[in-house]
């Protein structure tokens, strides 16, 4: 009896070890800090070849026919972007292109500035999702992404920011299901969060279905709102709220654009014991209000905005809750 017990007691020093950090251990951390090391690895973490990556395109600016250019990154996120060791002659060594998406990683916060992903309605295919791995991307540093030791134990998922069926279209759906898997395409969500997001994940399929866009097709920017006062969890500062830009042709009329924030804070303020702002839920904001919670440059879509809300701008709040039919959605 005595050998298991002192075979046990490993897993659980383990244990202790991949909780939350003392408050001691935490105290005086800034945002500027790299803050990787905190976290204790899960060791589940894989990594393709370099090569697996050569040819990469990415991102389609002229997908919808009319060009949607990347967001511009102000100086300082310019500054602590990560960089792509293998971002060829001429190309932005900031973004990591993958199947049908690109991205933008913050190396300080580890998780991405933003996505943007040219979504096939037309060819999409529906591949049933197998038994998750997720992977470093080998183009960047592992200290620059989050691995698998920050949702050991807790209520954290991986969330895709990318969802894993947009760039499932085409000839290479299989490889850009398989893309949406990395770590730089993640983000901590709430698991109430994560798996019961119907409604985000189901505001493309209904632009895609009840929009008159032409061919079927969307182009989609998502990303984390980065808060300076973001709590800190195991090392990590963990978002609060997500936005999404969808971006579509409508009709023969241009360019349509609209701005979505979804937020989790009741929920992860109440993980960590906190009093919450907002219920979780997804919201209709304006592309202004965007460009202020995140600092990246979308001035070259607001031309194209839809209104808030039917009854126009005039009337409307600075953020309309989107009714889980979507009946307030103004397409």
């Amino acid at each position: 009896m005595t050998t298991h017990e002192i075979t046990l007691s490993i897993p659980l020093q383990v244990s202790v070890r991949l909780g939350p950090p003392d408050p001691a251990e935490t105290a005086g951390v800034v945002d500027s800090i790299r803050v990787a090391p905190e976290i204790a690895p899960a060791g589940l973490e894989a990594a393709r070849p370099l090569d697996y990556y050569t040819g990469y395109i990415g991102y389609a600016a002229d997908f919808l026919g009319t060009p949607v250019p990347l967001p511009t990154l102000s100086s300082e996120q310019r500054q602590n972007a990560a960089e792509n060791v293998l971002a060829t002659d001429g190309a932005d060594p900031a973004v990591l292109p993958y199947t049908h998406f690109s991205l933008v990683m913050n190396r300080r916060r580890q998780l991405a500035y933003y996505t943007a992903v040219n979504i096939d309605g037309a060819q999409s295919e529906k591949l049933e999702r197998g038994r998750d791995k997720w992977y470093f991307d080998p183009r960047i540093a592992e200290s620059e992404q989050i691995g698998e030791g920050l949702y050991a134990r807790n209520a954290l998922d991986r969330g895709h920011l990318v969802r894993r069926l947009d760039p499932v279209w085409g000839p290479q759906a299989r490889r850009g299901n398989d893309d949406t898997f990395h770590f730089t395409n993640c983000s901590p969500q709430h698991e109430r969060f994560n798996q019961s997001d119907e409604l985000w994940q189901g505001l493309e399929d209904y632009i895609l279905e009840h929009a008159d866009a032409e061919e079927r097709k969307v182009t989609v920017f998502t990303g984390p709102v980065l808060g300076e006062q973001d709590p800190l969890y195991k090392g990590v500062r963990l978002p609060l709220a997500f936005w999404k830009i969808l971006v579509y042709l409508k009709g023969r009329n241009g360019l349509a654009a609209a701005g979505y924030l979804l937020d989790q804070t009741r929920l992860i303020e109440d993980m960590l014991g906190r009093e919450a702002a907002f219920d979780a839920g997804v919201y209709r904001v304006r592309l202004s209000h965007l460009v202020g919670s995140t600092g990246l440059d979308f001035a070259h879509l607001q031309a194209h905005e839809l209104p808030l809300a039917s009854g126009g701008w005039e009337t409307a709040p600075e953020r309309v809750r989107i009714h889980e039919d979507f009946s307030n959605v103004v397409l």
